[in-house]
């Protein structure tokens, strides 16, 4: 009887909650994973400041890495314009654009294993090519 009841809550939460969870909007899904990239890297560049170099920073580059492995879905081509600050330029050179997202997936991922080896100054170079990777992507796709 219990186990019937808590499937009935759980299903009427599901039928709820799901208008919810399958709308998606790729302009604030991308404006979200970059707040929230750009916060990551403010913490890592305090962390680096202090000469924190441990696993928390470690986790933060591994959050890093996984945003860069989705970021680049969350441009469909008819998802431009309105609010979104997207080049259209991405839909032209999505190979190039895509190569971006990749090494700074790359660059986050190095940045992780350089944080748990303690070695601050390949995380001062990963991080630093991480601020590369925006200004890079930022002056070629950003209107």
């Amino acid at each position: 009887m219990l186990k019937t009841h808590i499937m009935i809550k759980s299903l009427l939460a599901l039928i709820f909650l799901f208008p919810f969870l399958a709308y998606s909007n790729p302009v604030l899904d991308r404006q979200e994973s970059m707040r929230d990239f750009n916060k990551l890297m403010r913490t890592a560049n305090n962390l680096i400041k202090d000469d924190v170099i441990n696993d928390d920073l470690a986790g933060i580059y591994e959050e890093i890495e996984n945003i860069m492995r989705v970021y680049p879905t969350l441009f469909p081509d008819d998802s431009f314009g309105g609010k979104s600050k997207a080049s259209t330029d991405i839909i032209d050179n999505r190979e190039l654009f895509n190569q971006i997202a990749k090494e700074t997936e790359d660059n986050a991922a190095l940045a992780k294993l350089s944080s748990l080896e303690g070695d601050i100054e390949s995380v001062q170079q990963f991080h630093q090519n991480l601020f590369g990777s925006c200004k890079s992507c930022h002056s070629r796709f950003r209107d």
